[in-house]
Formats: structure tokens, sequence, C-alpha cells
């Protein structure tokens, strides 16, 4: 492991419960986002089906 001189720095104790809760807050802000600026991803969630994809027909 290339960065095990990491704990030299950073006790254990501290720094995996910094990185975890630091991956969770960015899990939690990014699935806020989308459910803020999306319509489909709310509703994914909820179970709803996704609407059938329309076919546009070349003549």
């Amino acid at each position: 492991m290339n960065n095990a001189k990491v704990w030299t720095v950073v006790k254990p104790s501290t720094g995996i419960p910094l990185f975890l809760g630091a991956v969770a807050v960015t899990a939690l802000v990014l699935h806020a986002g989308l459910m803020a600026n999306t319509d489909w991803f709310s509703a994914y969630w909820n179970g709803k089906p996704m609407a059938a994809p329309t076919v546009v027909v070349a003549q």
C-alpha cells in the first residue's frame, strides 16, 4: 500500500470514520441533487414504472 504512511500523521480511529463520513455525505448530497433536479429519479425510487420509449419512424 503506497499511502500507508498517512496513518503516521492521522490516527486510524480518527481517519477511518472521517473518510466514511465523507463518503456518506457525498452520496447523500449527490442523491438529493438528483431528486431535486430530475423528475424521473424520485418516481423510480417510489416504484413507478418508466415511461414507454417513444419510437420515431422516419419517412
